[in-house]
């Protein structure tokens, strides 16, 4: 088997974004507990079963295998992202081949991470979560916008489709600017509810 291909998991609505983790729960079976702490695998978002058929070419995640536990759940497996590949083809359904995405630099004179950070702060106030200052010390330490964008998206847009859409654009200059707007409606949003229930 060459270099580049893995083992692949398929996350049925799932997206695990580079620089997150993700928790899944699997069946056992003699495969699945062939998986260990430290392997590395592609994870595949899967929409509906006509994914299953259109592999070569979708966008995959490079992920980590963090952890695995046995339970009455299933095998629960952490996987951390690492970085966006393209699916190159498939050797049945169990492995396939990739290609790396380069992820692109960020105009050097770009302020959407300050945007982001911005938006993000002020959302996590509306929202009044219990980490709320861990999430703003965590975010102050962020100063790659690759990771800044992935990290928020993946936080704070629970919409799936809105999800996928900053999943799947590659180019982090558009990504950021796609989330700012998410954020900036989803702001409105809640200001809106909270009014309504504090007039």
């Amino acid at each position: 088997m060459e270099q580049n291909t893995l083992k692949t998991f398929f996350l049925k609505r799932k997206i695990i974004f580079p620089y997150c983790t993700l928790t899944i729960f699997i069946r056992p079976s003699a495969e699945s507990r062939e998986i260990k702490k430290g392997d590395r695998i592609l994870a595949v978002t899967i929409r509906t079963a006509l994914d299953l058929l259109r592999l070569t070419n979708r966008l995959a995640t490079l992920a980590e295998v963090q952890e695995t536990e046995s339970g009455s759940e299933g095998i629960k497996v952490v996987l951390k992202g690492l970085a966006r590949v393209t699916v190159t083809g498939t050797v049945g359904y169990k492995f396939a081949g990739y290609e790396p995405i380069e992820p692109g630099a960020p105009d050097p004179h770009d302020t959407a991470l300050e945007s982001l950070r911005k938006k993000a702060q002020e959302l996590i106030f509306l929202i009044n979560v219990e980490e709320s200052d861990k999430l703003i010390r965590l975010m102050n330490y962020i100063v790659d916008l690759n990771q800044m964008t992935d990290f928020i998206a993946n936080y704070f847009v629970m919409d799936f489709p809105a999800r996928y859409r900053l999943y799947r654009e590659t180019g982090v200059g558009n990504r950021s600017q796609k989330l700012i707007i998410e954020l900036t409606n989803l702001i409105e949003r809640l200001t809106k509810k909270r009014n309504k229930t504090n007039p």
